[in-house]
């Protein structure tokens, strides 16, 4: 099975804080204001995804599960 090129990322916001929350093991530069781990929010639905918005699993090169994600 190969990697999906429609399945997409999609922005997911915090209901705590009311950023964007970071893909759930992915780097961010430092000046980005995204939820992160440091929130109660972060781990709280609704649930992120490891793809950032617009990303597909194919880009990425892992496979994804189906949390912060869609079909395009």
């Amino acid at each position: 099975m190969s990697l999906d090129p429609n399945k997409i990322g999609v922005r997911v916001d915090c209901t705590v804080c009311g950023r964007t929350k970071k893909p759930i093991g992915r780097s961010a530069p430092v000046e980005t204001y995204l939820c992160d781990d440091d929130c109660v929010g972060y781990n709280q639905e609704p649930r992120v995804g490891s793809l950032w918005p617009n990303e597909s699993e194919a880009d990425f090169g892992y496979y994804v599960g189906q949390q912060g994600a869609k079909w395009r």
